[in-house]
């Protein structure tokens, strides 16, 4: 067979992979490999080089297991439509821009998947904030994280939080314990706060946005230069962030 056929082939290999992974998720080599009918030593070629391509990555609660990354969640950003997240979210995140002049972030969150960043109205402030879509949102250290975290099962919680949490800043919840106490005071509130935890310079507020069933299906966030951001407008901001939660969980469509 020609060169260029073997490695046609192989794409179109390492794309089905990348396909089989999205159905199946989280799945492990042996099942991939019986849903394609490929060895199972040419399934993990395709998934290393996927891997390596920040396509594809290991399960946080089982290294066996495969998931998409955000990279490959933002190329699908249209399923998100789909689902009808961003539909049910645009008014609301509109009216929440409007009103605070500050960027809004929509995260989208599933099981086993990260929380990933899947829309962003950019504030009309010259000094803003700024995300990517498609960016990998950490549980522990972002207001979203922590306002969907707040309404998960303890066990969830407890296994999304397990291993060593990264540290991204001073002010970034150090343990579980940290969390813990971050969490009780989510509750209170209905949003949860962000100073500079995860990003430097950045300040934020977030809310979960919940499915019919009370499951949290993503989270929005109102994101400030820190220039703008202290105590006092946390406690103007949440409130809102919250108000647009519970309008846009109101949209979302019952499965």
């Amino acid at each position: 067979m020609p060169a260029s056929n073997q490695a046609m082939r192989a794409v179109v290999t390492t794309l089905r992979v990348l396909e089989t992974v999205a159905e199946l998720q989280p799945a492990g080599v042996s099942a991939i490999a019986r849903a394609m009918d490929l060895p199972k030593s040419s399934v993990h070629r395709c998934l290393v080089t996927l891997r390596e391509a920040e396509w594809l990555t290991t399960s946080r609660t089982d290294r066996t297991q495969w998931v998409l990354t955000g990279r490959a969640l933002s190329v699908g950003i249209h399923a998100s439509v789909e689902l009808g997240l961003r539909e049910a979210a645009l008014a609301a995140m509109q009216e929440l821009r409007d009103e605070t002049h500050e960027t809004i972030h929509l995260s989208s969150y599933g099981s086993d998947q990260d929380l990933v960043v899947v829309d962003r109205l950019d504030s009309d402030e010259p000094v803003r904030t700024w995300v990517h879509l498609g960016a990998r949102v950490p549980m522990h250290a972002s207001c979203s994280g922590r306002a969907i975290l707040a309404h998960l099962p303890d066990a969830e919680v407890e296994r999304l939080l397990s291993g060593e949490l990264e540290r991204f800043s001073e002010n970034t919840p150090a343990d579980r314990h940290a969390v813990a106490e971050d969490l009780r005071t989510v509750r209170e509130l209905g949003y949860a706060t962000n100073d500079c935890a995860w990003r430097p310079g950045v300040g934020a507020v977030g809310a979960a946005l919940l499915d019919p069933h009370g499951r949290p299906v993503g989270a929005i966030a109102v994101s400030v230069p820190i220039q703008r951001y202290d105590a006092a407008r946390a406690r103007v901001l949440g409130p809102l962030a919250a108000d647009a939660a519970r309008r846009i969980s109101a949209n979302l469509p019952r499965a």
